[in-house]
């Protein structure tokens, strides 16, 4: 509908500016006025302008009914990247980069080995020592001047004899590995007497302790 509108004014404005170009207005020079020159006619040549109307309506006409052929847009080739369209943000493929794999360094227990003398701490008493070093009881007390009442205070040094073993039942007094709640009083050397068995150290190395070892009542630790 737009086209045929448009064509129609078209139309209309050509036959005006044709018609308005074979009217001219003729000026008329007054009798007296004299010319020195004498202007000759210039040859015309006769314009049918019925015959000019005619074609350009037949022209209109075809125009008009001309359907409109869009352009036929060839295929893009295969190795030819396709368009984007304007405002369309790119998809970036990011590598996949794992996480690193935290290893915890294994826990490495000393070796429990009988020494030559050992210094009573604060919780130890020489039953505790015997079962710890598996040591023969009697032989150890005999080799240290004691009994089973004795009770010697922290910083006494005892004997540890060389030969014997533990001949007095089970050397644990509990299953371990465990885990232990710490209570008040509490020492690492207290807490390894109340497994039997246990090395002090071996509780300051499975948890990671520093000197002067202290634990807090209410912790948790571990006893290997």
């Amino acid at each position: 509908m737009n086209k045929k509108l448009f064509a129609l004014v078209l139309l209309i404005t050509i036959i005006g500016l044709v018609l308005s170009g074979c009217t001219r207005s003729a000026t008329s020079k007054s009798p007296t006025d004299a010319s020195p020159t004498v202007e000759l006619p210039f040859p015309q040549e006769t314009v049918d302008t019925s015959a000019q109307i005619t074609e350009i309506v037949r022209q209109t006409q075809n125009a008009i009914s001309t359907p409109y052929v869009p352009p036929v847009v060839e295929p893009q080739a295969s190795n030819t990247p396709a368009a984007t369209s304007v405002g369309a943000v790119p998809t970036v493929a990011l590598p996949t980069v794992g996480l690193p794999t935290v290893t915890k360094a294994p826990v490495i227990i000393p070796t429990l080995t009988r020494p030559a003398t050992y210094t009573i701490q604060q919780g130890e008493w020489p039953i505790c020592i015997a079962r710890r070093y598996n040591l023969e009881l009697d032989s150890f007390l005999s080799a240290n001047n004691m009994d089973m009442n004795s009770s010697p205070p922290a910083g006494t040094v005892l004997v540890i004899p060389e030969t014997g073993t533990w001949s007095a039942g089970d050397r644990a007094l509990k299953t371990h590995p465990a885990d232990y709640t710490v209570t008040t009083g509490d020492t690492i050397y207290s807490v390894a007497c109340e497994f039997g068995d246990v090395d002090p150290m071996a509780i300051v190395a499975a948890n990671n302790l520093k000197s002067p070892y202290t634990l807090t009542a209410g912790a948790v630790i571990q006893i290997p």
